[in-house]
């Protein structure tokens, strides 16, 4: 796909390299990723009890072990992905490479006979679809101007959101009229098409860059910002310009990221955001069906028409509050967003206790339980890439005061690395922690807690985070580089 002479393009360049089709990439990918991750839950009785022969009594505790095994695999190689990532020259050899993984993963799944093979497919998929997830938003910050970066994020958001919705539909629908291996086939299918995309792509950061000159910033600039963060290497923007190995730059500027990293109250802000963002998304799948079953009697079709109001104003909302975000930084959405989530969340707790109002006829409550989390479905958008956007700005700002410090293939995927193990963090503990607090004092109280935190957190995002000044060198970063 690299190409030296720029007097020859490849077949399609003009598309192939082109924003919008990159996008698309990107989209698609991290659908996959969602998708895979909930297409094998209709299947599991299937897998478990038919082809694994696992006693009945046991399957409700394997499948809770598989679906919580993928977040802390995510937890576990995150940091080890994007470091590695960083370390390429290219952005589509890992992305491929995280796609094939992924194959391997689903394949591995399909054909198990045994269920130590079942949790090795489930590894392998967790794995793959972890680095398509950090290098697919590496490559989106790498090809776009940062004054969308927003309203491409909420774009795939809303495709992220699309596959986890369709992802257990399509597999329980399939598996019903078609049977188990078209099921598998077509999640197969759907990663080989995904696979074909990344091959034909043209990363816009490689076909702008004149091979014959380090795409580097002038010396003397380098001279003039040398000192601007403090215990920072210089050495790593002094080998690339020298022509030094990569390899090398790489090592000296690991070195230091992530001890620089963690000196911003920015970024430590926005890892709790993401970490509480995911911890209620994973609340709600954990007790919602359980809640509304006992207190509604709802079986499995309500329950997912639930969730389907839940994600589904992603689709519609993701775009607006990315534009919303774009304009005014990330401080307003968070603020405004988890400030607005708290009394939604009391709600959703309240909405059938007896000492309310609405809850004294069964319809009302019911009416109220749903409008709640319709309503929570939209406010959730301002919170979905808060993380992600803030840790892009405070990198670009490092890297414009000190060029070159994280290293020749700068420090995007160690940066979503980041915010991928806090999101995970949050699959994780959401079901912990409200799963053992329902348990222990009730759904209402445990929404009362939640609804504790979303404050505090709303309070801690409007103290620390930036606002639209942040967005000032954000949005001039890489501006040459991007555009044609």
């Amino acid at each position: 796909m690299l190409f030296r002479s720029s007097d020859r393009k490849p077949i399609g360049y003009k598309w192939r390299s082109s924003t919008p089709f990159i996008i698309s990439c990107i989209a698609i990918a991290l659908f996959t990723e969602t998708f895979l991750y909930g297409f094998i839950v209709p299947i599991l009785p299937e897998i478990l009890q038919d082809r694994n022969h696992v006693p009945p009594g046991d399957i409700q505790r394997v499948t809770y072990q598989l679906l919580t095994i993928y977040g802390a695999i995510a937890m576990v190689s995150s940091m080890l992905i994007g470091e590695l990532a960083d370390r390429a020259s290219s952005r589509q050899t890992p992305l491929i490479i995280a796609l094939a993984v992924a194959f391997v993963g689903t394949l591995t799944l399909a054909l198990s006979t045994k269920l130590w093979g079942v949790f090795l497919g489930r590894i392998i998929q967790g794995v793959g679809g972890t680095a398509a997830w950090i290098v697919g938003f590496a490559t989106l910050r790498d090809s776009i101007h940062g004054s969308n970066m927003g309203k491409a994020a909420g774009l795939i958001q809303g495709f992220v959101s699309l596959g986890a919705l369709s992802g257990p539909a399509v597999a329980g629908l399939l598996l019903e009229l078609t049977g188990y291996w078209i099921t598998w086939g077509s999640a197969l299918l759907l990663l080989v098409v995904d696979i074909v995309m990344r091959l034909l792509m043209i990363e816009q950061r490689k076909v702008k860059t004149n091979p014959s000159s380090p795409q580097e910033p002038a010396p003397e600039e380098t001279n003039e910002n040398s000192a601007l963060i403090p215990g920072a290497s210089t050495q790593s923007y002094d080998s690339v310009k020298n022509n030094e190995p990569p390899a090398q730059s790489s090592k000296i500027s690991t070195l230091s990221f992530y001890k620089i990293i963690f000196s911003q109250r920015r970024v430590l802000t926005a890892l709790l955001c993401s970490i509480t963002y995911s911890t209620m998304l994973a609340s709600f799948s954990t007790t919602i069906p359980t809640h509304v079953k006992f207190s509604f009697g709802w079986g499995s079709l309500p329950t997912g028409l639930l969730f389907v109001g839940l994600e589904g104003p992603t689709i519609i909302a993701g775009p607006l509050c990315g534009w919303f975000r774009d304009k005014v930084g990330t401080k307003a959405p968070a603020t405004i967003g988890y400030l607005s989530l708290a009394p939604l969340l009391w709600l959703l707790g309240a909405a059938d206790q007896q000492q309310f109002p609405w809850a004294k006829d069964e319809q009302s409550a019911k009416a109220t339980y749903i409008a709640t989390v319709i309503t929570i479905g939209f406010i959730t958008n301002l919170l979905s890439s808060v993380g992600t956007m803030e840790l892009t700005a405070v990198v670009d700002a490092l890297e414009a005061k000190q060029p070159g410090i994280f290293g020749p293939n700068g420090g995007y995927s160690r940066t979503y690395s980041l915010s991928g193990l806090s999101f995970a963090t949050g699959l994780v503990v959401g079901p912990l922690l409200s799963g053992t607090l329902t348990e222990s004092i009730g759904y209402y109280r445990m929404n009362m807690v939640l609804a504790a935190v979303s404050v505090t957190v709303g309070t801690i995002a409007f103290t620390f985070l930036g606002g639209k000044s942040s967005l000032d060198i954000y949005n001039l970063e890489r501006e040459e580089t991007i555009e044609e």
